[in-house]
């Protein structure tokens, strides 16, 4: 995950822009750093693309999928739930979309 290409992962991040907004899910596709080693090597940083849903309540929609099996984590950054593909496995994607689907249900913007 850590070698993915930067390219690739904006196409995926792209792809799934395009899936949830086909449910009317307000989404923004934007440039961000993944940390790397999970903590393990602070400051350390790669390039990356971000699916961020701008939410009236992204912290209710992270603990919503964080209770989900398998739970889905994500993180917020300026009010904004974010989820990066560069920590997403390929096979894993259509099981995040359908969770995120799930645990928005059909939330709009304010």
């Amino acid at each position: 995950m850590i070698a993915r290409p930067v390219d690739e992962l904006e196409a995926t991040v792209w792809a799934w822009a395009s899936r949830l907004r086909a449910v009317s899910l307000p989404v923004e596709v934007l440039p961000g750093q993944s940390a790397v080693g999970g903590g393990s090597l602070p400051g350390q940083t790669l390039p990356t693309w971000l699916l961020a849903l701008a939410l009236p309540s992204p912290d209710g929609v992270a603990a919503r999928l964080r209770a989900q099996q398998p739970a889905v984590v994500s993180r917020i950054e300026d009010d904004r739930l974010v989820f990066d593909p560069r920590t997403v496995l390929p096979e894993q994607e259509e099981s995040l979309l359908a969770a995120i689907i799930a645990a928005t249900g059909g939330e709009a913007t304010s």
